[in-house]
């Protein structure tokens, strides 16, 4: 083990590394984002571990972590993390706690994800089921709705509408401009209105860590 430090707005982790290594904070905070839409996870303050999960399983990270202050921790290797947890069993059992405590923090939001994008797809779907498009060359045309618009009727946050549209414009499904909204294919967004309930019920809802 070693002892680091970063400045605030560090990348510590990129999701889909191979890194295995778990910190522990000695000072300074760091948050876990997942991306498309942008949503922070956690907010991790000193005397904790994080990044732990890549050690514990051998799997990709699954979400960046970004120093939200300048921070200074431990470095530890994953074997060296391993043979700590499974030598101290006070260790471990801190580890199961702040894991589960994790896990229903995440469920939780996780589920207010979800439910954003499928109010806003339905939010979507209702517009252009009222029949107020108009067909042009390049998709559905949705003039006199903007981002403020679709985030009055799906009830979430205009902040929540631009994150959820972002991957959406990213990808070519929708253009949003100055009062207009144009749907180039609506399939993408029945797809994410009609079966997000599913995926909770089945449990094949993105896991984003």
């Amino acid at each position: 083990m070693h002892r680091v430090s970063y400045p605030k707005g560090s990348l510590l982790v990129l999701n889909g590394d191979h890194s295995d290594f778990v910190l522990y904070l000695i000072d300074g905070y760091v948050k876990s984002v997942q991306r498309n839409p942008d949503c922070i996870l956690g907010i991790h303050a000193p005397g904790r571990f994080i990044g732990e999960l890549a050690a514990l399983t051998s799997k990709p990270r699954s979400a960046d972590m970004v120093a939200l202050t300048d921070m200074t921790a431990l470095f530890v290797p994953a074997d060296t993390f391993l043979k700590l947890v499974a030598n101290d069993a006070r260790l471990a059992a801190a580890m199961m706690r702040q894991l589960g405590e994790r896990v229903q923090e995440l469920g939780v939001r996780v589920k207010s994800i979800i439910n954003a994008e499928q109010q806003l797809a339905r939010a979507i779907l209702e517009i252009v089921r009222s029949g107020i498009g108009e067909e042009g060359d390049d998709g559905l045309r949705l003039t006199g709705f903007n981002q403020r618009d679709l985030a009055s009727l799906s009830g979430i946050s205009r902040e929540s509408v631009s994150a959820i549209l972002r991957p959406l414009k990213e990808s070519g499904v929708v253009t949003i401009g100055r009062g207009r909204i144009t749907v180039h294919d609506l399939e993408p967004i029945e797809a994410i209105a009609q079966r997000v309930d599913h995926a909770l019920l089945t449990g094949h809802a993105r896991d984003p860590r």
